[in-house]
């Protein structure tokens, strides 16, 4: 009877422990998705659903537009890109053919930039780019520079991300074909917190339509803008409040690589630009949101960056319960890609084509930087 009461109290203090750990743990991922401390703001359909297309691999990830087409490349296949009409839902697959037969990569990311393509990889490292219809890429850089993340600006012009080998962190920089190759970078930029690496880690983005660069901040309430010199930066804040990151980096180990101990708390995830706008993904709750929409959609936060402001949120569907894991805007679509499937919306003014304050695209702002450069050769 004793053993039987001993038991019994054995089993109950264990079953009190578990309940008690489960509670704790709904709790812990409440306050990881809530944040009483900022309020959304919600217009009326400033995107509408045009679509959903199915394109059979969740390997395919945004490379670019031109016009009315989507260009979608493939992690898988790194050689194939898939043309998507948005207008007629149309697809054609295509082969990108390198023009060395024995070039060797490791890790290859396309980038669509009409006319141009660019195929690239910045651990071996190499850039290579053609011509949009001809799909014929040839040799652009070879050697200058490694780098992890890098975004056309330019058909001469890339903006990249790399590790300073003087500080051993990570760094923005960019990349300038003119007779030669000249590599900028900016130690200045990213700001570390804890290790310079994995605190800083982000989403590069650009805006065309003012020849603006961006970067995202992953795990802090952060985001920066800057002309395409990496000049006249501005840096930002969202609405969110974690202003450090909140990661946990475990021992380096034989090889002195270090990983994170635990997954790290993301407050930017998914992140594109457009026009004057920034748009941002997040999966944390502001004041009054349900907790049951983080179940059927994701949560967009607009900022226009040129005024420094939070503008408003919307949401983007789930389909079958995957979400948004990569989106862009581009000439009155919004395009998101969730798992097998991509969603094409509609965007609606004010609230994505309104007017901006600056409208000097890339190549007017090129021209005019080449105008000044010659004006101060010829003074010097």
């Amino acid at each position: 009877m004793i053993a039987n009461n001993s038991y019994i109290k054995i089993f109950g203090t264990m079953g009190l422990s578990i309940g008690l750990m489960v509670i704790l743990f709904l709790s812990s991922e409440q306050e990881v998705h809530r944040n009483n401390a900022f309020i959304r703001r919600y217009p009326p359909h400033p995107i509408t659903k045009l679509y959903d297309l199915d394109v059979g691999h969740n390997s395919y990830y945004i490379a670019g537009f031109d016009r009315d087409l989507l260009y979608l490349g493939n992690r898988s296949a790194p050689w194939h890109l898939l043309q998507v009409n948005m207008r007629t839902k149309d697809t054609l697959p295509i082969r990108l053919t390198p023009s060395s037969n024995g070039l060797r990569y490791r890790s290859i990311h396309t980038s669509v930039f009409p006319p141009y393509f660019f195929v690239m990889d910045g651990t071996m490292p190499f850039i290579l780019r053609g011509r949009l219809g001809e799909w014929k890429a040839h040799a652009w850089m070879e050697g200058a520079a490694f780098f992890d993340r890098a975004v056309p600006v330019d058909s001469h012009l890339m903006f990249i991300r790399t590790i300073s080998s003087k500080t051993q962190k990570s760094t923005l920089g960019i990349i300038k074909k003119t007779t030669g190759f000249q590599v900028a970078l900016d130690t200045t930029l990213l700001e570390a917190q804890i290790d310079g690496i994995f605190d800083v880690d982000g989403t590069m983005v650009l805006s065309k339509e003012t020849a603006t660069m961006g970067y995202v901040y992953y795990y802090r309430n952060q985001f920066m803008t800057m002309n395409l010199e990496m000049k006249g930066l501005h840096r930002h804040r969202t609405i969110d409040t974690v202003e450090t990151a909140q990661i946990s980096l475990a021992e380096p180990n034989l090889k002195g690589d270090v990983s994170m101990k635990s997954p790290p708390l993301f407050i930017n995830k998914a992140t594109c630009m457009s026009r004057n706008l920034l748009l941002i993904v997040s999966d944390r709750l502001g004041k009054n949101e349900s907790e049951e929409m983080l179940d059927e959609a994701t949560i967009v936060d607009a900022y226009d960056y040129l005024k420094g402001s939070y503008e408003y949120s919307f949401y983007i569907y789930d389909i079958k319960k995957h979400k948004v894991r990569e989106f862009a805007v581009h000439e009155g679509y919004l395009v998101a890609l969730l798992d097998t499937q991509i969603s094409v919306y509609e965007t609606r003014e004010p609230y994505f084509d309104g007017p901006i304050t600056n409208n000097q695209s890339i190549k007017d702002y090129l021209l005019a930087s080449s105008g000044r450069r010659s004006k101060t050769r010829t003074t010097e």
